[in-house]
C-alpha cells in the first residue's frame, strides 16, 4: 500500500529546468540558493513547495544543513585534507549547472556525502602532537619533530604543526621552510600553504609562500602538489631538482631548477641572475629589519646578478653603487633609499 505522504518519486522540474532529478542533488541546489544572498521570494515559494511534495526532499535538505553545521566546527585546512583525497561523484559534478555551485556550502555538503566521510570519526580524531613556530626578519631556525623530521625555517615565517595517528600535518601560514621528512608510508606528511597542498611519505623539499603565490621545489624523493578548489583540483608530481609555482587559476607547470641555488638561504646567502632590481630589493627586504626602498620608477628597468650575504646590508648597498647607476641615501630609521643617477 502506497503512502499519500510518500508517492513514487517524481522530479518537480516543470517550471525549473535547472533543478536536478535526483533529490539529493536537488537539495544541494536549494541549499546553494538559500545561502546565496540572492534568494528571491518566488524561489522561496518554489522551495517550500518542493519540500512539501515528498518527505524525502525535506530529509535530504535537513541532512545537508546538519552536515554544513558540522563542517563549521572543522578548521578549513583539515577539511581540505579530508576532501582532497576522495573525488566528488562525477555525475554530480557534470550534471549540476554553474548556477548551482554559486554557494560554497552546497558544494562542501555534496562532496562530503559523496565521499562518505564520517563526522563522528573526524571529531574524535586523536591529536598526538601540536606546536607552532615563527621567525622574525633575519632569523632562521631549525626544529626536529617527534617523528625525526627536520624543519629548516627561513626568515619571516609562521607554521603550525599537528600530528595525528594516521597523518602528519603542517600549515605554512607565511614564509619558507625546507622539509626533511622521515619516511613513513602509513603516516603521510601533508603541507598546506594557501591554495597549495603537498603530500609526501618521506623526502626533502622546499615550500615558500608569499603574496598569492606558493613555490614548491624538491631536493630528493618526490612529492605530489595539488591546488584549486575541492571539486576542480590540479595535480603535479615533482621529483628531484624540479619545482612548480602555484597561482590561483593557473596550471601547475613543472620545470627544472637548481635546488642548491634556491635554498642558498640555508647558508645565509641569496643568489640573483639577471633579476629585475625591484625583485632583488623585495627579496633582500625579507631579511632586513629596516627595508630598502626604490624611489624612482626607472629603477625597475635595471637588473642585477650576484651572490649576497643576507646579514650584510652594507655590502649589498655597496654592490649596488658599484654595479648600477644608483645613489644610496641612508634614512634615520636605518633603512636606505635608492635613487637613479642618470
Amino acid at each position: 500500500m502506497r503512502s499519500r505522504l510518500n508517492p513514487p518519486y517524481k522530479p518537480m522540474n516543470d517550471n525549473m529546468p535547472d533543478l536536478p532529478d535526483n533529490p539529493r542533488e536537488a537539495a544541494a541546489y536549494w541549499f546553494a540558493r538559500v545561502h546565496s544572498g540572492t534568494f528571491t521570494l518566488a524561489e522561496k515559494q518554489q522551495f517550500n513547495t518542493w519540500r512539501q511534495v515528498n518527505s524525502r526532499h525535506q530529509q535530504e535538505y535537513r541532512a545537508l544543513d546538519e552536515i554544513w553545521q558540522a563542517t563549521s566546527l572543522i578548521p578549513e585546512a583539515e577539511l581540505r585534507d579530508l576532501l582532497a583525497g576522495p573525488q566528488a561523484p562525477e555525475d554530480v559534478l557534470h550534471r549540476l549547472s554553474r548556477r548551482q555551485w554559486i554557494a560554497g556550502g552546497a558544494v562542501v555538503c555534496t562532496l562530503v556525502i559523496g565521499a562518505g566521510i564520517s563526522f563522528p570519526r573526524m571529531f574524535t580524531r586523536a591529536l598526538a602532537f601540536e606546536a607552532s613556530y615563527a621567525t622574525v626578519a633575519g632569523e632562521q631556525r631549525s626544529e626536529i619533530l617527534p617523528d625525526g623530521s627536520r624543519l629548516e625555517i627561513n626568515t619571516r615565517s609562521r607554521i603550525l604543526v599537528r600530528f595525528y595517528d594516521d597523518q602528519r600535518h603542517v600549515e605554512l601560514l607565511e614564509g619558507e621552510v625546507l622539509f626533511s621528512v622521515a619516511h613513513n608510508a602509513q603516516r603521510p606528511f601533508l603541507v598546506d600553504a594557501g591554495d597549495a597542498a603537498v603530500r609526501v611519505t618521506g623526502t626533502q623539499f622546499n615550500v615558500r609562500r608569499y603574496s598569492a603565490q606558493v613555490d614548491v621545489a624538491v631536493q630528493s624523493g618526490s612529492v605530489e602538489v595539488t591546488a584549486g578548489r575541492w571539486w576542480n583540483r590540479r595535480r603535479a608530481t615533482l621529483t628531484a631538482s624540479q619545482r612548480t609555482h602555484v597561482q590561483t587559476g593557473k596550471a601547475l607547470a613543472v620545470e627544472a631548477t637548481d635546488i642548491a641555488e634556491l635554498t642558498a638561504w640555508r647558508q645565509g646567502k641569496v643568489v640573483f641572475k639577471e633579476q629585475p632590481l625591484a625583485q632583488v630589493i623585495q627579496e633582500m627586504n625579507r631579511y632586513l629589519t629596516h627595508p630598502i626602498r626604490l624611489t624612482d620608477s626607472r629603477l625597475k628597468g635595471l637588473s642585477m646578478t650576484g651572490v649576497f650575504n643576507v646579514q650584510d646590508a652594507e655590502a649589498f648597498l655597496q654592490a649596488l653603487r658599484s654595479a648600477l647607476p644608483v645613489a644610496v641615501r641612508m634614512r634615520t630609521d636605518g633603512g636606505a633609499d635608492i635613487a637613479f643617477t642618470r
